[in-house]
């Protein structure tokens, strides 16, 4: 099974606990130099002569830290779990390195357990519990059987190392929690984001055609016309209305007209550019806007999908095929929306009148 990358978000947090490590070693390095200077240059006694120089387990974890920051820079899936062990392997060494009269040597164990519970690691945190138990058993066999107040202090130091470990389950059971809560509510957050786009879609897409509709038309030939204002642009406005479509639904019936209209919109959509804007204004007439391009170039695209219509058979009309009547107008700069409309209207009609299947600008 292949491992997915660490996150950014991994990288950063195994980056801060790397941190955390140098600022212990630092901490436990100024402690040491304290105990030294206070008691005369002396160094304690090592709880089992481990160490010939308490320089020998300073030496160790750095060490240990540096094979980390090479771990984190070149293996940088295996900085979790190089963290995890490395942080019982830096409480042992510290642990060993202090004198037995320091009843507080224990406490260091609480140093992994606290990295288990900052993972969220249950895993962890098992695994430091049960070492966390064998190392206090050690301390009561090694403790003297008359020593009641030592076994005390063990006692009281066994039930702060089981709380902390409870503690921890919590934390770690009440954080993932959180984080499904959270990724519920990004899911459903999400979900509701996908379903006002498609929402929002279908109040401004003609269900049959794709098509833009005649309120989004409306909308956006009036922002073109704002914008001309301040951006001058070449803007023509083309409507066309397909020949004869009483004819196709009396003859065929309202479903193949249905089909015309879906491959005349395809026609117009295949042929217009990106810059162009197309619109099922009502019934069988379309409008196209084109921006961007002198008139000669819109007249082209125009006559391209009256041809394309034209010489376009249709299966469900016997190989037969419909045409269209194109009218046209340039936007001058002096214009409303609604006279733009009408002018190119205007113009439709006079190619209907005229002999239909041609293309009219005014």
């Amino acid at each position: 099974m292949r491992i997915p990358p660490l996150t950014p978000r991994q990288m950063y947090w195994n980056r801060v606990i790397l941190n955390a490590f140098w600022l212990v070693l630092l901490v436990y390095l100024a402690s040491q130099i304290v105990i030294y200077l206070s008691m005369g240059r002396q160094h304690p006694e090592l709880s089992a002569g481990s160490f010939d120089n308490v320089l020998v387990p300073d030496l160790m974890i750095l060490g240990l830290l540096l094979v980390l920051e090479a771990i984190h820079k070149w293996r940088p899936l295996l900085s979790e779990v190089s963290i995890f062990t490395s942080s019982h392997l830096i409480a042992i060494l510290m642990t060993l390195n202090l004198s037995s009269e320091f009843h507080v040597r224990p406490f260091l164990m609480l140093f992994p357990l606290l990295i288990s519970i900052f993972y969220l690691r249950s895993g962890y945190l098992k695994a430091t519990s049960i070492l966390c138990l064998v190392y206090m058993v050690l301390l009561f066999v090694d403790a003297s059987a008359n020593n009641y107040i030592l076994r005390i202090q063990h006692m009281i130091t066994a039930l702060i190392f089981t709380g902390s470990a409870l503690a921890g389950f919590g934390i770690i059971a009440r954080g993932r929690d959180l984080m499904q809560a959270l990724e519920n509510s990004l899911k459903s957050e999400q979900d509701l984001r996908i379903q006002n786009i498609v929402m929002d879609r279908l109040s401004k897409i003609d269900p049959l055609t794709d098509l833009y509709n005649h309120k989004t038309f409306h909308e956006y030939l009036g922002w073109l016309i704002e914008h001309q204002q301040s951006n001058p642009f070449p803007l023509q406005l083309a409507v066309l209305d397909i020949d004869n479509f009483k004819k196709v639904n009396d003859q065929y019936g309202h479903r193949i007209g249905d089909i015309v209209l879906r491959q005349v919109a395809a026609v117009v959509l295949d042929r217009i550019g990106s810059d162009d804007f197309a619109a099922r204004y009502g019934g069988e007439e379309f409008v196209v806007i084109l921006t961007a391009k002198p008139l000669e170039d819109s007249r082209g695209i125009m006559t391209q999908i009256l041809t394309g219509i034209a010489d376009m058979a249709i299966a469900e009309m016997d190989g037969n095929s419909v045409t269209v009547s194109i009218g046209m107008h340039e936007y001058t700069g002096l214009e409303s929306k609604s006279s733009i409309f009408q002018q190119a209207d205007d113009a439709l009609y006079e190619a209907k009148k005229t002999g239909k299947n041609k293309i009219i600008i005014i």
